[in-house]
C-alpha cells in the first residue's frame, strides 16, 4: 500500500497540500491525515471524492499519538511515498512574558515531532520517497518577540539539511519548504510591518513544492522578497537581524 502522510491537514497550508497531493500523485492508495480536529478532516475527505483517506485526529503534542501512529504503521505496513510535516501554532510575544506552555508547544510541533514523524516514517521509506518539513523564513534569522517561533524553525531547517545529506545515498528525497507571509489563521498572530508583505499563493506553493522535492532542491522559499530575505540573512550577522526583527 503506498500511502502520504500529511500533519496538520485541518487548515491552511496542510489543507492545501491534502488537495495538492490527491491532485498530483493519483497513485497513492490512501492519504493520512492528521490534525486535532477530527471533523475537519472529515470535510475535507468529502470535497476529494475518488481519493481514499485515513482520518487520524491526533494531537502531536502529546506521546499517545505517536505510540498510536508506530502500531498502525506496523499493522499496515505501508510504503511511505511521502511525508509531509506541516504541523505546526503561531504564539508571539516578549519570551518573559509568553506562557510557558504556549512556548513548549511551539518546541514540540516545529522540532520534536517532526523529529519523531521521520524516525517512524525513515522504515517504511525507500528510494523515490520524499519528506517535505515546512518551515519559515522566520527560521532564518533571529526574531524578536518571535524568539521561541524562530529558534524553533531554525532547528527544523537545519535538521532537514543534515537529514538531505544522510538520506541521499537511499534515493529519498528531503527539503525544507521556508514560506513568508500566507493567508492562513497563523498569520493573523503577526503584526506590524508584515500585514503590508505580499501573501504567497497557497496552491501554486504546494504544488511546486512537490515538483521541486523529487527534483533534490534542498530549500524552497517562493517569492522574490522572501529569497532576498534569505539571502540577506546568511550574509549578516544574527546579532543584527535579532535587533532589525521585530513584529
Amino acid at each position: 500500500m503506498n500511502i502520504a502522510i500529511i500533519t496538520g491537514a485541518s487548515s491552511g497550508l496542510g489543507r492545501e497540500y491534502v488537495r495538492a497531493v490527491a491532485e498530483k500523485m493519483p497513485e497513492l492508495d490512501e492519504i493520512w491525515l492528521i490534525a486535532r480536529r477530527q471533523q475537519r478532516l472529515i470535510g475535507l475527505a468529502h470535497t476529494l471524492p475518488g481519493h481514499r483517506f485515513r482520518i487520524l485526529p491526533y494531537d502531536l503534542t502529546m506521546a499517545s499519538s505517536f505510540r498510536k501512529l508506530r502500531g498502525l504503521l506496523a499493522r499496515e505496513n505501508p510504503h511511505v511515498q511521502l511525508l509531509i510535516n506541516d504541523a505546526g501554532a503561531m504564539h508571539t510575544g516578549p519570551v518573559a512574558t509568553m506562557s510557558l506552555v504556549n512556548q513548549e508547544e511551539l518546541i514540540t510541533l516545529h522540532a520534536v515531532a517532526p523529529t519523531r514523524l521521520v524516525h517512524l516514517a525513515l522504515p517504511y521509506m525507500g528510494r523515490g520517497s520524499a519528506i517535505i518539513n515546512v518551515t519559515s523564513i522566520g527560521g532564518f534569522a533571529p526574531v524578536q518577540n518571535m524568539t521561541v517561533y524562530s529558534a524553533s524553525k531554525a532547528y527544523l531547517i537545519s535538521y532537514t539539511e543534515g537529514l538531505h545529506a544522510e538520506l541521499r545515498s537511499q534515493g529519498i528525497h528531503v527539503m525544507a519548504l521556508a514560506p513568508g507571509i500566507m493567508r492562513t489563521s497563523q498569520a493573523n498572530a503577526f503584526g506590524g510591518i508584515t500585514k503590508y508583505l505580499p501573501a504567497l499563493n497557497l496552491p501554486a506553493v504546494t504544488r511546486r513544492s512537490l515538483n521541486l522535492v523529487i527534483r533534490g532542491q534542498l530549500i524552497y522559499t517562493p517569492g522574490l522578497l522572501y529569497k532576498a530575505y534569505r539571502l540577506a540573512a546568511r550574509v549578516t550577522p544574527d546579532t543584527l537581524w535579532s535587533y532589525v526583527n521585530r513584529f
